[in-house]
This record gives structure tokens, sequence and C-alpha cells, in this order.
């Protein structure tokens, strides 16, 4: 499976989660580098755009996207 188009700009991957490293590093093999259809953030930049993903929304925070989504 190919890597997210969105690697290069998404805060997630480079660099959050610093203080937890192997928490991060299972989340971005799972959806950054796996099944990142199915990643909140990748989610809302596809609908919303890039710019519309908050900060602080974690790949697996699929409850916050769909409100995100639903209310656009």
């Amino acid at each position: 499976m190919a890597d997210c188009s969105k690697l290069p700009t998404c805060i997630f991957f480079n660099d959050q989660m610093d203080e937890m490293p192997t928490v991060a590093y299972l989340m971005k093999k799972q959806y950054c580098q796996g099944d990142f259809e199915v990643c909140a953030r990748y989610r809302v930049a596809q609908k919303l755009g890039g710019p519309n993903v908050p900060r602080d929304l974690y790949p697996n925070d699929t409850a916050r996207a769909e409100k995100l989504l639903s209310a656009a």
C-alpha cells in the first residue's frame, strides 16, 4: 500500500507525539503508511482542505472528524 500523499505537510506525521515514540510509530504505520483513507486528518483535508484540519486532530479521532465534516 502506498503512503499518504499528505505526509510532507501533515503535522501529525512530522513530529507530533515526540513524547510517545512507540504510540506515534504505531499510529503512523497504521494510518500514514497504511490505510490512510480512514485517517481522520486525511478525510477532513480531502473534504475541507488542508488549512481546515485542526492541529490537534489525531488520525484515529473519527468521531471528531465526522462532526467537522457534517458541520461543513
